[in-house]
């Protein structure tokens, strides 16, 4: 078992992790009931929720028995919980260009997320993630079933995920600002 794991207390089974706040419109709700289907499909499939926000209660009654509700976390153990995880779940309805993905892909994790905002610029193969429509609880399941289901090299994820880190983030951001700046002087 990975030591992530062991120090989260954690069995050996496929483990999803959603990461982010519990409210509307990042489909947490969605999620919760999509999770049972999944749980039916795959015995020993476990689904970690970290966050809180005012959507607890409600995600706990659709999530079921195989979904633990961890709460909010210090910055510092999300990537104890990257590390444990075999697909870390973005269901929301609208995004920009979120961190928590980026993290996932960095880590070498897989993603199943909405297509929704700049998700579809991050997951852009099926090395990388599936990409689902937003509200759709068949279609994420499905989804979920899958990844849970399918081995993957997370080193080639964090290669093509990673893309060119945080450097390299920097740099194009830069050329962007910089190229704006010039065209508004033009």
């Amino acid at each position: 078992m990975r030591p992530a794991r062991r120090e989260l207390g954690l069995g050996a089974g496929p483990l999803a992790l959603y990461v982010g706040n519990l409210k509307p419109e990042k489909g947490v709700v969605e999620l919760a009931q999509a999770w049972p289907a999944v749980a039916r499909h795959l015995a020993d499939a476990e689904l970690a929720i970290v966050g809180g926000g005012p959507l607890r209660d409600e995600v706990a009654a659709f999530a079921g028995a195989r979904a633990t509700l961890v709460g909010p976390q210090p910055l510092e153990r999300v990537p104890l919980w990257m590390a444990a995880c075999d697909v870390l779940v973005l269901p929301s309805h609208v995004e920009g260009t979120p961190n928590v993905v980026l993290e996932a892909l960095a880590s070498g994790r897989r993603v199943v997320a909405t297509a929704v905002g700049g998700v579809p610029d991050l997951v852009t193969s099926a090395t990388l993630g599936t990409l689902v429509p937003p509200r759709d609880i068949d279609a994420l399941a499905d989804a979920l079933m899958s990844a849970l289901r399918t081995r993957y090299d997370a080193t080639e994820v964090a290669r093509l995920g990673a893309r060119g880190g945080w450097a390299a983030s920097a740099a194009a951001l830069h050329q962007v600002l910089s190229d704006a700046a010039r065209d508004s002087h033009s």
